[in-house]
């Protein structure tokens, strides 16, 4: 999660911050919607469409796997979200940098190798990408931050992480997606990094299944 979640919490490469306490990747809002489908594997659903899976005001947005055709979306989204709320926490050069690092193939490579989950309402808005007990990169279209877009997401990514057989969830977190990451019940597992990312872990079997999240309407 070293180069997603640190940056920014527009999606969340890691995630640094906005000053907003929202990754620069993910941006998302502390306002949650409910996945009635909590507690199962995200894998059964294959590259099937997983209803009532609603942020904050929206009726239409379902998850599903991502696939190789979504590559370009996916990398428009991480590389907007990084631009848009990056900034001013850090410098539009340093935002620059994070948004072009990393290989050409960082998405594709993603699709292929781990499990990454598209949000779609119409088009694509967000994406989270799990590698083992990591939620490696969360983002959210700019757009579409604050509605709780995110939050879906992040506890999709958390039931796949527990339904995998482990019981604790990693990430590294921007300063200003930290007080986000510790609402949602993660906790400070070590120093910030020289880049100023700080590793979190939560315990996700303390964790009950509708924890944080508002009833779908």
């Amino acid at each position: 999660m070293r180069d997603e979640h640190k940056k920014v919490w527009a999606t969340s490469d890691s995630s640094r911050a906005n000053g907003t306490g929202h990754s620069p990747l993910q941006a998302c809002s502390p306002g949650d919607g409910l996945n009635p489908n909590y507690g199962m594997h995200p894998s059964a659903f294959g590259r099937r469409w997983i209803p009532g899976v609603r942020p904050r005001g929206s009726d239409s947005m379902q998850i599903r796997r991502a696939e190789a055709a979504d590559e370009e979306a996916l990398a428009s989204i991480r590389r907007r979200a990084i631009l848009a709320l990056a900034v001013p926490a850090m410098s539009r050069e340093q935002a620059e940098g994070w948004a072009t690092r990393g290989a050409a193939d960082r998405v594709a490579r993603a699709i292929r190798e781990h499990d990454v989950w598209v949000a779609v309402e119409g088009a694509a808005i967000g994406w989270v990408e799990v590698d083992r007990d990591r939620v490696a990169a969360l983002y959210v279209s700019p757009p579409c931050s604050r509605r709780g877009v995110g939050s879906v997401l992040l506890t999709f990514a958390e039931t796949s992480i527990r339904n995998s057989g482990y019981t604790t969830a990693r990430l590294e977190s921007s300063q200003n997606a930290l007080d986000y990451y510790l609402r949602r019940g993660y906790l400070r597992c070590g120093p910030a990094d020289s880049d100023g990312a700080w590793p979190l872990r939560k315990d996700l079997a303390a964790v009950t299944p509708n924890q944080g999240m508002e009833p779908t309407r």
